[in-house]
């Protein structure tokens, strides 16, 4: 029974009905904090938690999951040709945005660290958060970060990234789908860019180019760190 539960079939259906169900109850309350997203994912862990799964064994079956991720990435570029002109219009503020949303983020996790006096190998760990995952991975690695704690730390940025950037966005009543496409796409990377283009498709072209450029600031500023 417990091999069927941690299996990758089963493991990939549980995930996708989790990220429906998110994605119904978001449809039904609007209520930014029920993004499909961070339903699925709260409930997969609760899922772990209460079945006692093997969290290694869970994690390795599940790997086929990232199959879809080569689709994902790509898919991406679409509404970046779509909006090829007004990028090349852009394209130093949205270079300029990147970089000091890079180092913005990096600063904030140095001097706050450095203030809680969080260990070192913890504080390498979060410094890459603003980037991709692999982008964020290989960081860390190199200035001395824990893997694991990198991976969860870049995947909680991006899913409150992409339910709180929203909320500003209304609060402060931004209209500007550019500047919208740049909160999202340097704080929440791919997640913050598929939120993006729910919100409107110039500001999804935005977010995928700076998550882009974003990755590249912060592996950049990163040589200069260790």
């Amino acid at each position: 029974m417990r091999e069927i539960l941690s299996s990758q079939a089963f493991g990939i259906m549980l995930t996708l009905l989790f990220y429906l169900f998110g994605g119904w109850l978001y449809k039904k309350t609007k209520f930014p904090f029920f993004s499909p997203l961070l339903v699925a994912t709260l409930l997969l862990m609760g899922y772990i938690l209460i079945a006692d799964i093997n969290m290694a064994s869970f994690l390795t079956d599940l790997s086929g999951i990232h199959l879809f991720l080569g689709p994902l990435i790509v898919s991406l570029a679409v509404p970046i040709v779509k909006q090829f002109d007004l990028i090349k219009k852009n394209i130093l503020p949205i270079l300029v945005g990147s970089f000091v949303g890079a180092i913005t983020s990096i600063l904030a996790v140095y001097v706050l660290g450095n203030w809680f006096n969080i260990d070192q190998e913890i504080l390498y760990s979060i410094i890459p958060k603003a980037s991709t995952t692999p982008i964020a991975i290989e960081v860390s690695e190199q200035i001395g970060g824990i893997r694991a704690i990198t991976v969860a730390v870049v995947v909680m940025t991006a899913v409150i990234g992409a339910v709180i950037v929203p909320i500003l966005v209304k609060l402060l009543k931004i209209k500007d789908p550019r500047i919208i496409g740049m909160g999202l796409g340097t704080t929440s990377q791919a997640v913050g860019t598929a939120k993006a283009l729910e919100i409107d498709p110039t500001a999804g072209a935005i977010s995928g180019v700076a998550l882009v450029f974003t990755g590249i600031a912060t592996a950049i500023i990163a040589l200069f760190i260790h």
